[in-house]
């Protein structure tokens, strides 16, 4: 069964017995507000979402997974960083509070983007407090409720939760990203240095991974924010982890085209997905 916020996002409730696996795609939207407004050209605009994610893991529900889905687009508000993570130099006035910028988010990539991957400029003028108010009231808010809803119901049916946030990344780190130049593995698994997940669960997905032939990395070039920061409690038994998967194994960037090596990865995430679910069930007869 489908359940639908129109413009937040879908949530595909599972199709076996129902597991304590929440698999978010969180950064993949691409229904795009009526308000939306850039001076980049749309290639370059699609060219920040992580496109096909939620095919890849669509196999979530029939092992027991529900599969949330946000459908607005990063680029509008990102949901994978703090309300505060935002650069002053993109608000026409002065924000109510202390504004609490990352690094990354001066270089452009914070809450509101002020610059796209490879630095180009994405905002075509300042945005007013009200505006990125609206946005946060009608978009990101929401979509952090739902996600934290169903963590929270999860954890009081069974006790324990396993969320997956799921994103895709370049082949080749962009001028914006820390690794710039530098070439990517097949997956990155991020788990912000160990804070948000079990070391079981990561050995699990990492061993997983590689035994299906893929290289992987943990915490490197990717170490996960928000989305897996903001409802993990590994001491309660909620293990949240990130996994970022090479563009390069399953579409062609400059054509956004998907190539034949999106039904092969669709199928070994089928594969792990099936390796978490079967952990899972173990971990709640515990």
């Amino acid at each position: 069964m489908i359940h639908a916020q129109p413009g937040l996002f879908l949530r595909y409730e599972p199709t076996a017995a129902a597991l304590p696996l929440i698999v978010d795609v969180s950064r993949s939207g691409r229904e795009y507000p009526k308000e939306y407004r850039t001076p980049l050209p749309f290639t370059t605009v699609h060219d920040n979402v992580s496109m096909y994610v939620e095919d890849l893991y669509a196999g979530a529900p029939a092992v027991g997974a529900t599969l949330l889905y946000c459908t607005f687009p990063n680029t509008w508000v990102d949901v994978n960083r703090d309300e505060l993570d935002m650069d002053p130099s993109v608000v026409d006035g002065a924000w109510p509070v202390t504004l609490k910028p990352t690094p990354r988010t001066l270089e452009g990539l914070g809450l509101i983007k002020s610059k796209s991957r490879y630095g180009e400029p994405f905002q075509e003028r300042k945005l007013a407090v009200a505006e990125i108010e609206e946005r946060l009231t009608k978009y990101y808010r929401p979509y952090h409720a739902e996600l934290k809803r169903i963590i929270d119901d999860m954890h009081t049916r069974f006790g324990v939760v396993r969320q997956i946030s799921c994103h895709c990344m370049s082949a080749v780190g962009a001028p914006t990203h820390p690794d710039a130049g530098q070439p990517r593995p097949d997956f990155c698994i991020g788990d912000l240095h160990g804070k948000t997940t079990s070391p079981e669960f990561r050995t699990l997905i990492v061993d997983t991974l590689k035994s299906l032939g893929y290289s992987v990395t943990v915490n490197q070039p990717y170490v996960g924010n928000v989305l897996i920061d903001r409802n993990s409690d590994p001491a309660r038994g909620i293990d949240s982890l990130q996994i970022e998967i090479n563009k390069k194994l399953f579409m062609d960037t400059k054509t956004f085209r998907p190539t034949a090596g999106l039904a092969k990865v669709k199928a070994d995430l089928d594969k792990l997905l099936a390796a978490v679910a079967e952990d899972t069930r173990k971990r709640i007869k515990r």
